[in-house]
């Protein structure tokens, strides 16, 4: 258990290390030059860069050897803003509780109709989506 701790702190702080300003002589690696690609593919996207200019800084992006070549392929494009990484609210979904309670009420009625076991599941996983989306609800009114 402690170990596992401590692996989970390393690879949190890894993601922190890349973003150190790079010395535009070090050599770029695969991963550099994919993302600069990603980059340039949306300022694409955003109707920056024509079709011919996006080919051309792509397969320029593909035969850069240093960070500096790759810095250069966005000179003239505004910087990415950073943002903050916001988790998505995310509707808890009522979908996979229906179908299961569906599932089991199926089960029960083929199963001869005898006690009504279905609804211990039914009505704790209920109970937990109310608990979960009721303040949503609430705000909806």
């Amino acid at each position: 258990m402690c170990h596992s701790r401590h692996y989970h702190r390393r690879a949190v702080s890894r993601p922190a290390e890349h973003a150190e300003p790079r010395d535009p002589a070090l050599r770029a690696s695969d991963a550099d030059r994919e993302s600069i690609v990603a980059q340039l593919r949306e300022h694409g996207a955003a109707g920056r860069l024509d079709v011919d200019e996006l080919e051309q800084r792509i397969g320029a992006a593909y035969a850069a050897r240093t960070h500096g070549e790759l810095a250069a392929l966005l000179a003239d494009l505004p910087a990415k803003r950073p943002t903050r990484a916001v988790a998505p609210r995310r509707a808890h979904d009522w979908t996979p509780f229906l179908q299961v309670s569906a599932l089991l009420i199926a089960i029960w009625a083929v199963s001869g109709a005898g006690y009504f076991w279905p609804a211990w599941v039914i009505v704790w996983w209920g109970f937990a989506l109310v608990m979960k989306s009721g303040p949503r609800l609430l705000k909806l009114r």
